[in-house]
């Protein structure tokens, strides 16, 4: 499909899924340094304000479905989509992050599991050892969220197998996750989310409808959608090889004059038809299937 940092991404031409060469792993381990950039406390701070936008609305959707109950937050990050969420609802938070300091959860009640989700789907009960000592034994959920986590997932469709079998009856999956058949990603030239450095797979609408029958999962909720913000910065990286500045800020002037209009004009018509920067599902068991 496209060859990204010297590193080839293929794309199954049947369901549209993206996915790097699978001996891709220690090429990217040589990228190490650029992914800390990604993952950068004070970068997500200055974004903050943006992102507490974008995620209440999102958690206004999640509450038609679930307004309390088990929640098991998968790479919760910074945490702050979850503290958002217990703002909104009766929620007991679990937090699966590996990596990050949760920042944003130092004033909420949660059971944190220091572990990846490859090892906690592997445990049937956690011994007391240090941050690992909740028992999950018999427990199930209620929410499942995996915000921009799926593309990181060694075996997405096994892992949202599993995944299932933790839901309670009526209980609910968020996924969130890049579209790379976006028109971000079809018209900015180096676009943010490939990050081959840490992604596996790329999902289109196509393709992560598809492996959320293929795991038994019937989607309730589908939306795309960008923050203009976001989509902005990704345009810009189109005009870095003009080296003549006064040029470079004549045609960039030019584009922008030309794509806004239309841009804002018909954005909300771009999102509904699926060409959205990114994807967000609200999906349940389907029982017809399993």
């Amino acid at each position: 499909m496209r060859i990204e940092k010297a590193v080839q991404i293929y794309e199954c031409l049947d369901c549209q899924l993206g996915f790097v060469e699978q001996n891709v792993s220690s090429l990217t381990r040589s990228y190490k340094d650029d992914t800390n950039g990604f993952y950068d406390f004070e970068g997500y701070r200055e974004k903050e304000n943006k992102l507490k936008k974008r995620f209440g609305s999102l958690i206004e959707e999640i509450i038609k479905y679930k307004k309390s109950g088990n929640v098991l937050d998968v790479g919760a990050g910074f945490g702050l989509f979850s503290s958002i969420l217990t703002k909104n609802g009766k929620y007991q938070i679990d937090i699966l992050e590996p990596n990050v300091e949760r920042f944003y959860l130092r004033f909420i009640s949660y059971n944190f599991y220091k572990t990846t989700l490859a090892k906690f789907l592997t445990l049937t009960k956690l011994r007391d050892r240090g941050d690992l000592s909740i028992k999950r034994q018999g427990k199930l959920y209620d929410v499942i969220i995996l915000m921009d986590v799926i593309e990181h997932l060694e075996n997405p469709l096994v892992n949202l197998k599993k995944l299932k079998l933790l839901l309670a009856p009526g209980g609910i999956l968020i996924i969130q996750t890049p579209n790379y058949k976006s028109l971000m990603a079809r018209i900015c030239k180096d676009w943010a989310w490939w990050m081959i450095e840490d992604h596996k797979f790329f999902f289109s609408p196509k393709s992560l409808q598809k492996i959320l029958y293929k795991a038994g999962f019937k989607s309730e909720y589908f939306m795309t959608y960008e923050d203009w913000y976001d989509f902005k910065k990704n345009l810009d990286g189109n005009f870095t090889g003009i080296k003549n500045n006064p040029l470079k800020k004549l045609i960039k002037g030019l584009f922008f004059s030309l794509f806004f209009p239309f841009y804002f004009l018909f954005r909300k018509m771009i999102w509904r038809l699926g060409y959205g920067g990114l994807m967000f599902v609200i999906a349940k068991k389907d029982w017809r299937l399993h």
